[in-house]
């Protein structure tokens, strides 16, 4: 994939999605979740959106309720009408690697080239460390173009005395971004913080890093949000300086990786880099279009036990394009 295609575009979409170009878009890639958001993007389809081919992927783990698997059955009957084939892809919800080789192995066995073709995905629902991985392999395949769609929730249904995941699993380094580290260098950690608080701390806790920067989301998607990454967040804000604390965009990834090239090269010659993108999707977006850029930096992730699936988010918001 080309520099090029990376200074792209954000804009909102305000009517029905239509095709890249003339013609039909050859491949379309979605996941289900248990989210309402799930569908949001394939029902916005125009009735002339016609996809060669669509890959939908579903997590293979046991839910803690049915939610995923219907949204599943509704992403995938959405799709029939505008897809000659819909592919479903169920793969390990903590392994990337998973699905990507299933992604690959079933392009080869159904002769589906992802090579030179106009691709979209809706980045809505996939797990941060699987859309970090799902886009380098997309890059390596040099596709002619790359649209991504992302649409906010109307709100997520929170309580202040309960976050919208629970526990920790692991702490990784994401499978292709472990960067580069020097010996006599020291460490900074880069956390881009969302609702997840036990998610930022553990990661923080576990590097006890000789530096610290935090990344707060401005502005948040509604106003009365203002507020809330801090709430979320105060154990680990606590404990760091006040001058550790920036401000990325929420919505726009090409202002987030200004903005993280911009800490890059000002730490690069001092520290080794690690960054976890703990906030909302295009600011991982945002990241990967950075790391991409300075493959000494590792992107980390912290798996959590299980989200809380009845009340993470709720309704369908704006939805978002990037070119």
């Amino acid at each position: 994939m080309q520099d090029n295609i990376l200074k792209g575009t954000t804009s909102q979409v305000s009517s029905n999605i239509q095709l890249v170009e003339e013609g039909t878009d050859e491949i379309f890639i979605a996941c289900a979740s248990f989210e309402d958001r799930t569908t949001a993007v394939a029902s916005k389809l125009s009735l002339s959106y016609q996809i060669t081919t669509s890959l939908v992927l579903k997590y293979d783990e046991r839910n803690r309720t049915a939610l995923r698997e219907q949204n599943f059955e509704r992403l995938v009957n959405t799709l029939v009408p505008h897809s000659k084939n819909v592919l479903p892809i169920i793969c390990d919800h903590h392994d990337p690697i998973d699905g990507i080789s299933k992604i690959r192995d079933l392009s080869k066995a159904k002769g589906i080239a992802l090579q030179g073709r106009n691709i979209t995905i809706d980045i809505t629902t996939f797990t941060k460390q699987y859309l970090l991985v799902l886009l380098k392999f997309i890059e390596k395949q040099a596709p002619k173009s790359i649209r991504l769609f992302y649409t906010e929730p109307e709100d997520y249904a929170i309580k202040w005395d309960k976050p919208l995941s629970y526990g920790l699993i692991d702490i990784v380094s994401i499978p292709s971004y472990g960067g580069h580290f020097s010996v006599e260098k020291e460490s900074l950690l880069i956390l881009m913080l969302g609702y997840e608080g036990d998610r930022a701390y553990g990661i923080w806790e576990r590097f006890t890093p000789h530096k610290t920067i935090v990344a707060v989301g401005r502005p948040s998607f509604r106003k009365y949000w203002e507020g809330r990454v801090e709430e979320f967040n105060r154990k680990l804000l606590s404990k760091l300086p006040e001058d550790a604390v920036c401000y990325f965009h929420t919505l726009d990834p090409f202002e987030v990786s200004k903005n993280l090239d911009n800490l890059i090269e000002h730490h690069s010659d001092r520290f080794n880099i690690s960054v976890s993108p703990l906030g909302p999707k295009p600011q991982v977006i945002g990241c990967y279009l950075s790391v991409r850029r300075y493959p000494d930096v590792q992107i980390v992730y912290a798996i959590p036990k299980f989200h809380e699936e009845e009340y993470f988010s709720k309704k369908i918001g704006r939805i978002w394009e990037y070119r």
